[in-house]
């Protein structure tokens, strides 16, 4: 999967999100696109480099890219203060911005639903996420999603439905469950489940800058979160966010605390808003600074309605993306070995489905 989105035609800007494997979808979409005039790249990070071993093999990536491919101008979008200097100390084009500026208000809004739950968690069923820790929390509502096959076997170690008497979480309520089948929702479920529940919880020590943490605060929700690295904190504000140590315990107490809050949730989504627009005015100047290089003039803040959709995202497979870029004119090419390499890949996904 790639994801590529047009931001502008002149000149030509995409916006990307690395996904999955270090330097996606650059490193995908690179070997199609044949010689020419300078395409330019945005991309945001979807989980914290600043881990030794991942800044160390991102640079090495980026570097690859910028020798063999100069004219793929990529700017690294860094979600937090910490992970921008990384970048610059490892000699990476980038600037600070956060994605969560980039989630559309009109899509998650406050439902005028009645509150059902004390605490809610809009989290994907994986480790990371340590959803043990929503153990003691009272009437505790999750909403999930599933990526990965392992996803599956930290199911069994949460849920009852799962894993028996043994489960970590035996009380946490699955309205997307219903007894046999996972639904997954839309946007519409999502803020609604969501209006119901009287704080969101957030509980993972690293990731990246989390869309649900604003997606819990353009709902109206206070926050409950640990400790993290990643970038999900630009958009908290003492005011309706508790942090808690990772215990069960502290976790449960803090969602007590959270919900006496005395902030209304209109007054927390409006002053996450005018934190967005601020995210977003710094991205417009990042736009506006590459049309400069390249000798273009222009104010994309006036232009955003023409350009804006919700993230800025555009998923789709490899083989689309090659379309994609084609059609807002960049000229590809097919090469040989790209050929064997992808057969490879075909071949070997077969085979692990087929003998595991």
């Amino acid at each position: 999967m790639a994801s590529l989105y047009k931001i502008s035609q002149y000149p030509l800007i995409f916006h990307c999100y690395n996904f999955g494997n270090i330097f996606s979808p650059l490193k995908q979409l690179a070997p199609y696109i044949s010689k020419g005039k300078n395409i330019h790249f945005v991309l945001t990070l979807n989980w914290s480099i600043r881990p030794k071993n991942k800044i160390e093999s991102f640079a090495r990536s980026y570097h690859r890219h910028a020798k063999k491919y100069p004219w793929l101008i990529v700017t690294v979008l860094a979600n937090e203060p910490e992970e921008l200097t990384l970048l610059r100390e490892y000699g990476i084009r980038s600037e600070l911005c956060n994605q969560n500026g980039l989630l559309d208000e009109h899509s998650y809004t406050i439902h005028d639903v009645e509150k059902r739950y004390n605490a809610i968690s809009n989290s994907r069923m994986a480790p990371y996420k340590r959803l043990e820790l929503l153990r003691d929390v009272e009437n505790c509502a999750l909403i999930t999603y599933f990526l990965d096959p392992s996803d599956h076997d930290y199911e069994k170690r949460i849920l009852p439905h799962a894993g028996g008497a043994q489960a970590a979480c035996p009380n946490l309520i699955c309205p997307q469950f219903d007894g046999t089948n996972w639904t997954r929702y839309d946007v519409n479920q999502v803020c609604e489940t969501l209006s119901s529940s009287r704080c969101g919880v957030i509980l993972s020590e690293e990731e990246g800058a989390c869309f649900a943490a604003v997606e819990y605060l353009l709902c109206g929700l206070p926050v409950v979160t640990t400790k993290s690295i990643g970038g999900r904190d630009a958009m908290f504000d003492e005011d309706y966010v508790i942090w808690t140590d990772p215990t069960p315990e502290s976790v449960a107490e803090a969602v007590k605390k959270a919900i006496a809050l005395p902030v209304s949730p209109q007054q927390i989504r409006e002053r996450t808003i005018a934190k967005m627009k601020k995210e977003r005015e710094k991205y417009c100047a990042i736009l506006n600074s590459i049309a400069r290089e390249e000798g273009i003039e222009k104010d994309f803040s006036s232009e955003w309605n023409s350009f804006y959709t919700n993230k800025l995202m555009n998923n789709m497979s490899e083989k689309d993306a090659v379309r994609y870029l084609n059609e807002a004119g960049v000229s590809t090419h097919y090469s040989l070995w790209h050929r064997l390499h992808n057969g490879h890949k075909v071949v070997k996904s077969w085979l692990k489905k087929t003998f595991g």
